[in-house]
C-alpha cells in the first residue's frame, strides 16, 4: 500500500524541475544587461501596485490623505537609507544644494500621482497601466533626443506600442460600474 504514494513526489520534483527550466530559459532570453532584467521586475511590481493603489484610494477617507500617507510611507525608508549611507550632514548638504530641482521634481511627481489616481476612478486598471507604460516608451524617445541614445532598431516596435496604447485610451474604456 505504501508504494503508490511515492509517485506523486517524483512528479512534484519533475514538475518543479520543469518550472525551473522554463524560468531559466526566460531569463536567458532577456538581454544580458541588468537594466532590462530590473525593468521586468519593475513592470511586475507596477502591475501589482496599480491594483493596490485603486483599492487603497477607494478605502481611504480622502484622496489627499491617501496620497500623503503613500508618499510618507515611501519617503521615510528612503530618507533613512540615505542618512544611514551618507550621514546626516552630507544628506542635508545634498538636500539644500539641490532644493530647487528637488522641489520641481516633487511637484511634477505629485501631479503625476494625483492624475494617475484620479484616472483610476474612470478607467479599468489595465487601461491605466497601458497609459503608464506609454511613459516608459516616451522616455525611450526622449532618451534619443536628449542623450543621443540609439533606438533606431527598436523604433518600429515602440511606435506600434504607442499606437496600441492610443487606441486603448481612445476606445470606450469607462469603468462599467460608473455607467
Amino acid at each position: 500500500g505504501g508504494g503508490g504514494g511515492g509517485g506523486g513526489g517524483g512528479g512534484m520534483v519533475a514538475g518543479g524541475g520543469a518550472l525551473g527550466s522554463i524560468a531559466r530559459n526566460i531569463m536567458c532570453m532577456l538581454p544580458a544587461e541588468p537594466g532590462s532584467r530590473l525593468m521586468l521586475v519593475v513592470a511586475v511590481i507596477w502591475s501589482l501596485t496599480s491594483d493596490l493603489d485603486k483599492m487603497g484610494k477607494q478605502a481611504s477617507s480622502s484622496f489627499l490623505v491617501f496620497v500623503a500617507v503613500q508618499r510618507v510611507c515611501m519617503g521615510l525608508p528612503l530618507n533613512a537609507a540615505l542618512m544611514y549611507k551618507q550621514g546626516l550632514g552630507k544628506s542635508l548638504r545634498t538636500f539644500t544644494s539641490t532644493f530647487g530641482f528637488l522641489l520641481v521634481l516633487a511637484v511634477l511627481e505629485m501631479y503625476t500621482v494625483a492624475a494617475y489616481l484620479k484616472a483610476l476612478d474612470h478607467l479599468f486598471v489595465s487601461y491605466a497601466i497601458a497609459a503608464k507604460r506609454s511613459g516608459i516608451l516616451l522616455s525611450v524617445l526622449s532618451g534619443a533626443v536628449f542623450f543621443k541614445e540609439s533606438i533606431y532598431e527598436r523604433l518600429p516596435y515602440i511606435l506600434v506600442m504607442l499606437f496600441g496604447m492610443t487606441l486603448i485610451l481612445l476606445s470606450n474604456n469607462q469603468d462599467p460600474s460608473e455607467q
